[in-house]
């Protein structure tokens, strides 16, 4: 499978999904994208899954950088984690190549997002981009299709790839995620979208000094 073939699939997913491919993750809503991307994952021969998979791996390792850090520290409450941050690139995906590039290139884009912007407006609920279950969405077709839910872990393990999951250091220039002035001026518009509400909440909170998403 190669990066179209993978996009597509979620172009796929996304269309069957409707209006709500755009909307924000919420709990106990249903991620209609992930669903219907594990539908569409259910159709492929299993190494097609698997081959997948991979592909989403290498894609959201595009979105491991420093200033996606920042934007998901904006958006997400202020809290940072090796597994938040991989199911916030997956979120990523989930809003299609355009919005994911755009996000790559340009991480304030992600402001004029309806998605970035559902979580700005959803103020008292729990709303955010990040979605775990698109980031496990091929393990969890191949456990509808085979029974087993170890066979897909089995057959990455065989290939030899990683998994999704799998997190380096971010890459661009390290920043100290503590400092407003830097918000102001690296991602201006998230940082406006944001100033009041949750953003005011989570600029209170400590980031992490250890681990590979110390914040300085």
């Amino acid at each position: 499978m190669d990066v179209d073939e993978f996009w597509q699939l979620v172009r796929r997913a996304r269309d069957a999904a409707g209006s709500a491919a755009d909307r924000a993750v919420e709990a106990g809503v249903p991620e209609s994208t992930a669903e219907a991307l594990v539908a569409e994952l259910t159709r492929l021969p299993l190494p097609e899954i698997v081959a997948f998979d991979r592909v989403l791996g290498r894609v959201c390792e595009r979105a491991d950088t420093w200033d996606l850090c920042a934007a998901r520290w904006i958006i997400e409450y202020g809290f940072l984690s090796d597994d938040g941050f991989a199911e916030f690139r997956a979120g990523l995906v989930g809003l299609g190549r355009d919005a994911f590039e755009r996000a790559v290139a340009d991480p304030d884009s992600l402001a004029a997002h309806p998605a970035v912007r559902g979580v700005s407006d959803g103020a008292g609920r729990d709303r955010w981009i990040g979605d775990e279950r698109l980031l496990f969405a091929a393990a969890r077709a191949y456990e509808q299709v085979t029974g087993d839910a170890d066979a897909f872990w089995a057959a990455v393990a065989s290939a030899g790839d990683e998994p999704p999951t799998r997190t380096g250091r971010p890459a661009g220039e390290r920043w100290d995620l503590r400092d407003r002035a830097e918000w102001r001026r690296r991602p201006p518009n998230l940082d406006a979208l944001f100033a009041f509400g949750r953003h005011d909440q989570a600029s209170t909170r400590q980031p992490p000094r250890s681990g590979r998403h110390d914040a300085g």
